[in-house]
This record gives structure tokens, C-alpha cells and sequence, in this order.
């Protein structure tokens, strides 16, 4: 390594551990003050010691002239009092902190003191005696040990007398020219290197210890300050006690607390306090805990008591302590905290409530239901119990939606605990009923001894929930729909058993409502069918099972067609020609819906080019494809690389999108494709309960009225009444007016009478492939040409539309 690396390396070291005396910081001038004030207590011993020996050298050296050994002594006295002035003037109190300069005296004046013994040396030895070379000798090599160690604390300034003296004794042995002067002088170094490097190491300790005894000094004097703070304003109240378990530190919290002064709890024992105090019988067990605790001698934490405070009553005290020992490591008592938990106990008591029981109705939620019912099946499907059935009846209010969007949140909720009510009065105390979820309910029914029993009770809970509540002041229809299943016979498992209940509840649904249906397998059959549909849609478009189907529209006043309606079929090799009502809604419950709906967009967008340009295309577009962010980003796309203009293009939806409260994403995607010129039709106008409103919420460009209305113009006169009410609105509303279903001649007319714009239907053309459209637009005149009623093979459809 270069030299001046090492120096380098060296140096940097020196200010590593050296910086306290040269640094101008806060910390470093009272650790300074510390390193000064141990060497000044040894001022006076110091002293005396070199004056002592400065006499019995200018005793022994009778040899030198008188003048120089007085002008020696004098000068070493002068030094001694200049250092014994200095302590005096400190003697009554020490320094709290010193600049470095104080350091530098330091050093400076044991660096003198060396100068006046290393002179002697220098000037004496080479002519003294060899009892007088043996004295001076020994009392250089004690100066420079005591120097040495009595400076250790200011190490730069042991270090500056100890370099003095040992150039003086050096340069006095090489004057001697004596036989033994090169062993002497190796020595020497060997000596004062060892006493150099013992300094350097006792200030590396004592500068360490220092610091330590600071940071424990600073530490102690913080954790005073918090404890005084925490007792002033924590609410957790501290105690302490003795190795005989007397309380030896009362707050005045915990006093206030107990109800009694400090001095007559610090009397008596802790748990002594507290069992003067119990709440409650379960108090002992909590006490006898805490005592057990205690003997043992070891710390514990959150060990819980029930105690009757003086001033809030019962509450939940949580204990946790350490152990304290003496200096001699024996037991000496108790230091902890007591930390009032009542309101987290109660907190968690909530918590595990709701976590089990719904907070609207008071009754099980679906966690409790389904653990209870998992208790229930073990319990019959044990091999030496009983022949036990337990029944699940899964039930849901009827129009339940109607009644919190007319009504409001506040009497849904209302509606739904009168249920709740309704249904614990129907059953035993061994039965459970249970909230699932928004309006759906179930029930558990323990020990079922014949199926006429369960029909019995169903067939009473749909009598009872279907009597009218009132609600705000207001009369509110009820009615309930009830799927059964009795496990082991349609279920040995949870799941299975919660899933055909549900199919039961479907059925009676589908079969009225207000009624009550038990699970039959063939319901079995129809749910294997929809996972069936579901697992065969996942790969519909890649194996090209689906294809369009297009539906004409006529204008009714010039009978041309005008445009198109795009329809989706799919014809799949086992499970045949699946209707869109029934795979629709699989999709869009598989989140399918969205893949499928953007394929059909695209595709039809790519044919309509192909088209008359003056034909409109529509394409029907589901709720779960408009609710998505990106829908109207996906839609412009297709339109643009199709390169169909978006005036070409009309976009059907249904009520049932503003029905939901993702709404404000669809309405936000269908404004950004009206602004680029896109048309927006509303389908099956006039269903719902407030279409009106939805004509509020975004203006339409055109109205579709719905096939039942139309289905019935020649048989209802409240139909026609719809019928011409719808025209006239959008007429006014300045909108188009398609009707759907038109099937019959007769219809025609009454449509036409009433001003409807356009209509569509098998009186025109059913659905049919894009090449068989075409060619009906190819030899369009007049209505007897048209193919009417056309009903084609289906696979002679896919193969001309696959050309």
C-alpha cells in the first residue's frame, strides 16, 4: 500500500474515533467536559508527584552546577502551577462542557511538562553516574506510564508528553555512545508504542462508556417523561407492586377508578382490590387466572378481569406486567398496565354478531345457514344416527324490485324485517331462518318426519307472507315464491343440497309465483342443460358455430326496405338450434356476453358495407356489454375498420339497462357513440313500469314498439290505445317508430292508420342468411313478392351465408 494511503487510511481512522475532541457540536464539547474534568481531579496528586521527584533530582544530581538545576526546578514548578491554579479555579464545580481550545491547553501544557523532563535528560544523562543514569531512568519511564495513564481520557495530550519524553530519553542515549544504547534505544520504542497504543485504546473505551452512560441518562430521562405524560393523558392506568404483592405506585386514574384513596389501596394487595370489586360470578375465574399469572413470575399480557368501577360501572380491565429484580437479580415485584377493553370487547361482540346474523332482520346470515345446515347432514349421515331428513326451503319476496324503486330503500328494508318477522313465528325453536341476501331467505328444518309435513309448512309460510304490511302509512302487496329440498333425498352434500333447492324455488317462479314447488330431479336435467350451454359457449366462435340471421325492416308508407336487424343463432352439433332467449342469458351471466356481442358487431358492421348504402343496420346491444368502460372505444373501432359510416348503424337496448345502478357508465358510453352519428333505438318499448322515464334520461332516435302490444291490436282496444299513445309520443319526442311482431295483413292497417313508421315481422320475412337477404333485396317491388312467412333449412341457411 503507498504511503500516503496509509497516512490517509490512518488519519481518517483518527478522526473516526477521535472526532469528540476536535468536533464543535453540543455532544462533543460535554463529552470533552467529561474527559477534562477525570484528568483534573488527579491535578493535585499529579503535581505532587513531579515536585516530588524534581526534588530528589536536584538532590541526586549534585554533579550539576546549582544555577541550572534551580533554573530546572523552577521552571517545572511554574508548570505545576499553572496546571494546580487551573484545578482550583474548577475544584467546587466541574465543567458541563468545553470548547476544543481547553483540549489544546491541555495537550499544550503536558506538552511542556514532557519538554522539562526530556531536557534533563538530554542535558544530564550523557555526564551522570551510573546510580544517577539508573534514577533519571526510572523516573522518565514513571512519568511516562503515570503520564500516561493519568491522560488517557485526553489521549492527544497523553500522547504529546509521551512523544516529548521519549525524544528526550532517544537523543540521550544516542549522547551516551554507550555499549547497550541500540537495545536500550529498541526498548525504549517497544515501550512507549505499548503505552502509546494502551492510551489510544482506554479512550476509545472511555469516550464509548461515556456515550453510554449519556444515551442511558437520555433515554432515562425520555421514558420519565412519557410515563409522566402517559399517566397524565393515556387512558390505560399503570400500577406497580411489590415482591409481597402490595401496591407500591397508585395512580391517581386507577385510584379514581377504584373508589378509594391512594393510601388505603397502596395497603393492600391488587388482586385484593379487585376482588372487593367483582362484576360478575365469572369475575373468580378471571381473578383466579390473574393470580395464577402472578405466582408464576413471568410476564403475561392481555389477561382479561371484569371489575365495578366508582365511576363507569362494569367494565373489562386488560392486564399485562413484567417482573422487576434487584441489583442482586431476585424477584422485587410487579410493573404493568391496566387498558379498559369494554368498548373493543363489545366491539368485538358486534363484530362476531354480524359476522353470523344479518343486522337488519335479527336472523342467520348465509355463513350461520350454511354451517348450521353442514351440522345438520353430518348429524343424519352418521352411521349410528337416527334416520333424520333435514328440509332447505329457499325463498324469495315476489317483485321485490318494484317495491324498493317505488317505494325506496327505507321501505324495502322495512318490508324485508316484517318478513324476517313473519317467518320466526312460523317455526320452532330447533329451526333456523336465514337472510342471504337482498330479498332472499332461507330456512332450515331439523327433523323432518314426512314430506306432507314440509308441504304443510310451506304451504303455510306462502299463505302468511303473502298478506299485505303496512309500510309508511301505505299498503304494500307481499308475495313469496318457495323451492324445497330434503336431504339425503336430493342432496348429500351442502352445495348440492343449496343448489336444487334453488332449481325447486325457479320452478316456482316460473310456474306463477306465490307458490311453493319441491325439488323433482327433472329440475336436475334443466340445470345440467345450462352448464352444458354455459361449457359449449366458451368455444362457440372459434369453432364457427355461430352465425347472422337478418330481419328486414319495411317502411310502411313506401314499403321499401329500409334497413335490417341483425339476430345471432347458433346451431351446435349435439346440443342442436339453442334459442337466443335461452343462451343470452348464460353468456351474460359467464361474462361471456362481451366477446360474443363485439364479434357480431364487427361482423355485421363488415357485411353492411356490402349493402345498398341506404340501408340502416341494427344490432341489439346487452346491458353487460354497455356497463363496460371500454365498450364505446370497441365500437367505434369495428366501425372504422369496417369503414361502414356511423349513420348506417343503430344500436338496440332494452329498459333493463336503466334498471340498474351501473347505468351511468352505459348512458356515458351511448352519448359518445350518438355524438359520432350512431342511432340508438329503445327495444320493447312500453314493458316497463316507468318507460316514460327512460326518455328523460337519453334522447332516442327511435322507438321500438314491443310485439305484445301488436300481437293484440286486433283483439284489445286498450292495445290500440297503447299502441296510437306510443306514436303519437314519439312523434311529438321527434322520434322514429318501428313495431315488432307484425305478422298479419290486418295489423298492417292499424298500424299504418296510427302513423307508424316502419315495422318488422313474419308478415314481411322471417330472419333469414345474409346471401338469402340480399336476393329478397334484389327482387323487391311490391308486397306480393316479397317472401312472405319464408322459413328456411337451417343448414342450407349456414352454408349460403358462409359464402
Amino acid at each position: 500500500m503507498p504511503a500516503t494511503s496509509l497516512f490517509g487510511a490512518l488519519a481518517l481512522a483518527w478522526r473516526r474515533e477521535f472526532n469528540v475532541y476536535t468536533a464543535c457540536d453540543r455532544d462533543s464539547a460535554e463529552l470533552r467536559a467529561r474527559h477534562l474534568n477525570s484528568v483534573t481531579r488527579l491535578t493535585p496528586l499529579m503535581v505532587l508527584a513531579n515536585v516530588g521527584n524534581a526534588a530528589i533530582v536536584a538532590l541526586a544530581f549534585d554533579g550539576v552546577p546549582l544555577l541550572h538545576r534551580m533554573v530546572w526546578l523552577s521552571v517545572l514548578l511554574a508548570l505545576c502551577g499553572i496546571g494546580l491554579r487551573a484545578w482550583w479555579r474548577r475544584r467546587d464545580k466541574a465543567a458541563t462542557s468545553v470548547s476544543p481550545r481547553a483540549a489544546r491547553h491541555a495537550t499544550i501544557g503536558a506538552a511542556l511538562l514532557g519538554i522539562v523532563w526530556g531536557g534533563i535528560a538530554v542535558a544530564w544523562f550523557p555526564g551522570a553516574s551510573p546510580p544517577q543514569q539508573l534514577l533519571l531512568t526510572g523516573l522518565i519511564l514513571g512519568t511516562m506510564c503515570g503520564g500516561a495513564f493519568a491522560l488517557a481520557p485526553l489521549p492527544m495530550a497523553a500522547l504529546a508528553q509521551l512523544g516529548t519524553l521519549s525524544l528526550g530519553s532517544s537523543i540521550a542515549l544516542l549522547r551516551d555512545h554507550g555499549p547497550a544504547t541500540l537495545y536500550l534505544m529498541l526498548l525504549l520504542l517497544l515501550y512507549v508504542a505499548v503505552l502509546a497504543i494502551s492510551v489510544l485504546a482506554t479512550a476509545r473505551v472511555f469516550t464509548a462508556r461515556l456515550r453510554s452512560e449519556r444515551e442511558a441518562s437520555r433515554q432515562g430521562h425520555l421514558i420519565g417523561l412519557l410515563l409522566r405524560d402517559f399517566e397524565e393523558h393515556s387512558a390505560d392506568v399503570l400500577w406497580e407492586c411489590g415482591a409481597g404483592g402490595l401496591l407500591t405506585h397508585v395512580s391517581p386514574r386507577l385510584s379514581a377508578a377504584l373508589g378509594s384513596s391512594a393510601a388505603e389501596l397502596q395497603g393492600g394487595t391488587l388482586l385484593d382490590a379487585l376482588a372487593s370489586r367483582r362484576a360478575t360470578n365469572e369475575a373468580d375465574s378471571h381473578l383466579a387466572a390473574l393470580r395464577t399469572s402472578l405466582n408464576l413470575g413471568q410476564a403475561f399480557r392481555d389477561l382479561v378481569v371484569p371489575v365495578q368501577t366508582a365511576s363507569n360501572g362494569l367494565r373489562w380491565w386488560s392486564f399485562s406486567a413484567k417482573p422487576l429484580v434487584d441489583e442482586l437479580g431476585h424477584h422485587a415485584g410487579w410493573r404493568g398496565v391496566i387498558s379498559d377493553v369494554t368498548q373493543a370487547r363489545e366491539t368485538h361482540r358486534r363484530l362476531a354478531y354480524l359476522a353470523h346474523f344479518d343486522s337488519l332482520t335479527g336472523l342467520a346470515n348465509r355463513l350461520e345457514l350454511r354451517e348450521q345446515l353442514a351440522r345438520a347432514m353430518e348429524v343424519s349421515a352418521a352411521p349410528d344416527a337416527p334416520p333424520l331428513r333435514t328440509a332447505l326451503m329457499c325463498l324469495d319476496v315476489d317483485h321485490f324490485k318494484s317495491i324498493n324503486d317505488t317505494l325506496g330503500h327505507a321501505a324495502g328494508d322495512a318490508v324485508l324485517a316484517e318478513v324476517g318477522r313473519r317467518l320466526q313465528s312460523c317455526l320452532r325453536q330447533a329451526d333456523l331462518a336465514a337472510r342471504l341476501g337482498g330479498d332472499e331467505f332461507a330456512l332450515v328444518i331439523t327433523d323432518v318426519r314426512s314430506d306432507d309435513e314440509v308441504a304443510a309448512l310451506a304451504r303455510r309460510l306462502v299463505q302468511v307472507l303473502c298478506q299485505p304490511c303496512e309500510v309508511a302509512g301505505r299498503q304494500v302487496a307481499l308475495g313469496t315464491s318457495i323451492g324445497v329440498a330434503i336431504a339425503p333425498d336430493h342432496g348429500r352434500t351442502l352445495d348440492e343440497l343449496m343448489g336444487n333447492a334453488d332449481l325447486a324455488l325457479y320452478a316456482a317462479k316460473e310456474a306463477g309465483r306465490a307458490r311453493f314447488e319441491i325439488f323433482v330431479p327433472r329440475l336436475g336435467d334443466r340445470r345440467r342443460r345450462r352448464v352444458a350451454i354455459e361449457q359449449a359457449l366458451r368455444g362457440a366462435l372459434s369453432r364457427s358455430e355461430m352465425h347472422l340471421h337478418w330481419q328486414p325492416r319495411v317502411d310502411v308508407s313506401r314499403w321499401e326496405v329500409v334497413g335490417a336487424e341483425v339476430l345471432l343463432r347458433w346451431q351446435h352439433p349435439e346440443l342442436g338450434r339453442i334459442n337466443p332467449d335461452e343462451f343470452i342469458g348464460i353468456a351474460e351471466d359467464a361474462g361471456l356476453i362481451a366477446e360474443i356481442g363485439l364479434w357480431v358487431l364487427q361482423r355485421a358492421c363488415a357485411h353492411a358495407v356490402q349493402m345498398p348504402p341506404h340501408l340502416l343496420v341494427s344490432v341489439n346491444v346487452s346491458p353487460a356489454q354497455l356497463q363496460r368502460e371500454d365498450f364505446a372505444a370497441l365500437a367505434l373501432r369495428a366501425i372504422e375498420r369496417s369503414g361502414l359510416p356511423p349513420q348506417r348503424l343503430e344500436l338496440e337496448v332494452t329498459e333493463s339497462l336503466f334498471m340498474d345502478e351501473t347505468s351511468a357508465q352505459a348512458l356515458a358510453n351511448l352519448h359518445a357513440l350518438r355524438n359520432v352519428g350512431v342511432r340508438i333505438a329503445l327495444d320493447d318499448f312500453g314493458t316497463g313500469y316507468s318507460s316514460l322515464a327512460y326518455l328523460r334520461r337519453f334522447p332516442f332516435d327511435t322507438l321500438k314498439i314491443d310485439r305484445a302490444f301488436v300481437r293484440e291490436l286486433m283483439t284489445r282496444h286498450d292495445a290500440r290505445a297503447i299502441v296510437r299513445t306510443i306514436l303519437e309520443l314519439a312523434k311529438t319526442l321527434g322520434m322514429e317508430t318501428i313495431a315488432e311482431g307484425v305478422e298479419e295483413p290486418a295489423q298492417l292497417d292499424v298500424l299504418r292508420e296510427a302513423g307508424c313508421g316502419s315495422i318488422q315481422g313474419f308478415m314481411v320475412a322471417r330472419p333469414m342468411p345474409r346471401g338469402d337477404f340480399l336476393r329478397l333485396m334484389k327482387n323487391w317491388t311490391t308486397p306480393g313478392t316479397a317472401y312472405m312467412g319464408l322459413d328456411l333449412d337451417i343448414d342450407s341457411e349456414r352454408s349460403r351465408d358462409a359464402a
